[in-house]
């Protein structure tokens, strides 16, 4: 026992020192399995714990839902070693909770939610990761219908981000865009649009490496105003995303903006 011990205490010291390297390249495949090779050597709950802790956040980067059970399991050998620090835990619950909310219907999503928003409290750790999660709590209870689609999250966000970032800020672009889609679900047409047009008033930084992104913005907004009645308006941007497309994308973005126009006017046609 006492060589499986120190071979599965240099074993998961190698990959800790990997895993906890900032410019490392490690996710994958790879990591996963090294680390899942160890678990038959496990020495002790204490262990167990902090393997299945780097399981699920590897797991959790890479968007695959395991992360969820890994996380079960290192906090029930938690339960009965207490081995993991706050902020080990922390970590664990902010990545299993933006994979759960972004990737998944899984009842254990809240349960992270939570976890990380007392910990954050608890640990004093830096206000943009409160923002994430009061981010991913808004789209978590938009997806369950409460909280007004998630606006009473949203809104106060919207403020905070503001003056944090201020206005034309990618943070506030994002938590727009929320805000538009969340009074849509309600049926608030002119303040979906109202929020859709000062969200697409802010540059994308990620359209300058992409500009199909820039393409989608504009067929989103297009479509907006298409529902909010402003027609005319709703054909400007249709416009302006397909020249956008034939000037910049590839042929499957520029059929994507054409395909979009077409079914919305269609819809008209009908």
């Amino acid at each position: 026992m006492v060589l499986d011990d120190n071979a599965y205490v240099t074993r998961f010291t190698s990959l800790k020192q990997t895993l906890d390297d900032p410019a490392a390249t490690y996710w994958g495949e790879g990591m996963r399995d090294d680390l899942l090779a160890l678990v038959p050597i496990l020495p002790d709950q204490a262990a167990e714990a902090a393997l299945f802790r780097e399981l699920a956040i590897v797991e959790a980067k890479r968007d695959e839902d395991t992360c969820l059970d890994h996380a079960d399991r290192a906090l029930a050998a938690q339960r009965a070693s207490g081995a993991l620090s706050d902020e080990a835990l922390y970590f664990m619950h902010l990545f299993c909770a933006d994979f759960a909310v972004a990737c998944t219907d899984d009842s254990r999503t809240e349960m992270h939610l939570d976890q990380a928003f007392a910990l954050h409290g608890k640990l004093g750790r830096p206000a943009f990761e409160a923002f994430s999660l009061r981010m991913n709590k808004g789209v978590y209870e938009r997806a369950y219908g409460r909280a007004r689609m998630g606006l009473d999250w949203f809104e106060p966000l919207l403020d905070d981000l503001m003056a944090e970032y201020g206005p034309d800020s990618q943070q506030v672009r994002r938590v727009l865009g929320l805000l538009s889609d969340s009074e849509r679900r309600l049926g608030n047409i002119e303040l979906e649009l109202a929020y859709a047009e000062r969200s697409a008033g802010i540059p994308d930084v990620e359209a300058e490496e992409d500009p199909g992104k820039r393409v989608s913005t504009l067929t989103w907004l297009a479509g907006v105003r298409f529902r909010a009645g402003r027609v005319q308006a709703a054909l400007a941007a249709f416009d302006e995303a397909i020249a956008h497309a034939d000037a910049y994308c590839r042929p499957a973005t520029q059929n994507f903006a054409r395909e979009r126009k077409s079914a919305c006017f269609a819809e008209q046609d009908a």
